[in-house]
């Protein structure tokens, strides 16, 4: 027995030395990168990932999941994962989902790290439980997902800020739309930081589920927005001569399209308690209408003329939207 039981560890141990283990890394592992072209330090390996919540699912032949790890909230902590082989092998997950990775590959795909997922790598998944609360967006500012600038034959980000975002669930607030037809399939548009001009970002609705044209109904130059989040992604290549590598903000729902609510009372874009205190000196007022300031005859969404618990209805269903 105790010969066999040698000869058994010894066997295991040749075949750990032929067949290593792929390591187990986090969503922060994979992605973390110092690399100038914001490569992660992991393309090209085969690797098991503990995962995260799945925050969007896209349709199409080859359905790619965008992760999220909550461990790291505030950078490095999204993903997406891509099935390769288009064999619908993601059919069983759902948005809400927590999923874990065996055997995917690792790849920086036109600038954009992916989990690829195929059966020549053996690859497999598991789904570690369903319903879990989707993360408000992160805010960032539109600097620091920069707007690339344009050369002689190329569009080319200044640097690698917004890398840390990548594959992340994040909004940009209080932005106008001021021009569009960017990009390698002249689908971005430009997003310009009310509160600083100089500030701009790309954004696009390719992933867009509301959308049925090159861009969403709700995006026309002079276009406001308290707030415009998706998921960011990078694209670098070569089209028709010219180069790119340029990050855009990608839509995925017309929820995605912050627009000032009139719960907003005092028109800042976040409904808070400046709004609650306007609301709340005029509670139960009978008589509200434009002429005694109180925001209108119809103040929400009721045409009673009367500040009351419909509107209180309206005022918490907005509570501290444009802030997140």
């Amino acid at each position: 027995m105790k010969n066999d039981r040698t000869i058994a560890i010894a066997a295991a141990a040749v075949l750990a030395a032929a067949y290593p283990l792929a390591a187990q890394l986090s969503i922060y592992q994979i992605q973390y990168t110092t690399d100038p072209a914001g490569s992660s330090s992991y393309h090209g390996s085969i690797v098991d990932c503990r995962g995260g919540i799945v925050l969007y699912k896209s349709s199409g032949s080859r359905t790619r999941l965008v992760l999220y790890d909550p461990d790291y909230p505030d950078g490095w902590s999204g993903i997406m994962a891509k099935d390769l082989d288009g064999a619908g092998v993601f059919a069983g997950i759902n948005v809400g989902d927590r999923v874990s990775f065996s055997n995917v590959e690792v790849e920086d795909f036109r600038g954009t790290t992916f989990l690829q997922f195929t059966n020549a790598n053996n690859a497999a998944y598991t789904v570690i439980s369903s319903g879990n609360v989707l993360p408000r967006p992160l805010i960032v500012g539109a600097d620091e997902i920069a707007a690339p600038a344009q050369g002689p034959a190329s569009w080319l980000v200044a640097d690698r800020t917004a890398e840390k975002y990548e594959s992340m669930f994040i909004k940009v607030v209080d932005v106008r739309v001021t021009d569009a037809g960017y990009g390698k399939a002249y689908d971005n548009y430009v997003l310009q930081s009310n509160a600083d001009p100089d500030h701009t970002c790309w954004a696009s609705d390719y992933l867009n589920d509301d959308n049925t044209q090159i861009y969403h109904p709700y995006v026309k130059p002079g276009s406001d927005f308290c707030g415009v989040s998706g998921i960011l992604e990078q694209y670098a290549g070569n089209s028709d001569g010219i180069e790119y590598d340029y990050y855009q903000l990608l839509t995925t729902g017309t929820g995605d399209f912050t627009i000032e609510q009139q719960a907003d009372i005092d028109g800042d874009c976040v409904v808070d308690f400046f709004d609650y205190a306007s609301f709340s000196r005029h509670w139960l007022d009978d008589s509200c209408d434009a002429a005694d300031g109180c925001g209108g005859a119809d103040m929400f969404q009721d045409a009673s003329n009367m500040v009351d618990e419909l509107d209180l209805m309206e005022l918490a269903m907005h509570w501290l939207e444009g802030r997140y």
